[in-house]
């Protein structure tokens, strides 16, 4: 094999191993308004299903979630450990018996970045890589055995 060969071979490795962690990478993101600088896992999950619905100033919070898709299916996973479809029926669930309604779901980085950045409220994730707006800062989100 020629050395321009392997370096093709190596180029594309890297290029297809760059696009599939970068989406993969959830990072959190409220509104700079919001004094709140790190959250667990197990405050991630009682906003996204609802148990808890106040921040510690007492700012109603505003869950925003994402369409199908891999940073979605990312999201699911690490945070909240259910799949798609379990994650579906418990909002049917929700909706049926306390009018509780799955968290608004955003298309894209941008649109997520959008409600963020006008709710002061609002809690939302993007992948890694995105470029952050003004009024957006990134929670750290530490894990349950810190």
């Amino acid at each position: 094999m020629s050395l321009r060969n392997c370096l093709i071979i190596i180029t594309i490795m890297l290029a297809l191993q760059m696009a599939m962690a970068g989406p993969n990478d959830v990072v959190f993101i409220v509104n700079t308004e919001n004094t709140t600088e790190k959250l667990t896992v197990a405050e991630i999950r009682d906003y996204y299903f609802k148990r808890k619905r106040r921040w510690g100033n007492g700012e109603s919070i505003r869950f925003i979630d994402r369409t199908t898709g891999p940073l979605r299916e990312a999201f699911l996973k690490k945070y909240i450990n259910k799949s798609t479809s379990d994650v579906e029926l418990f909002w049917i669930g929700q909706k049926l018996y306390s009018g509780d309604s799955a968290p608004l779901k955003e298309a894209s980085d941008a649109t997520t970045m959008s409600f963020v950045s006008s709710l002061k409220g609002a809690i939302g994730y993007v992948s890694e890589a995105t470029i952050l707006r003004k009024n957006i800062k990134v929670i750290k989100v530490e894990s349950e055995e810190e």
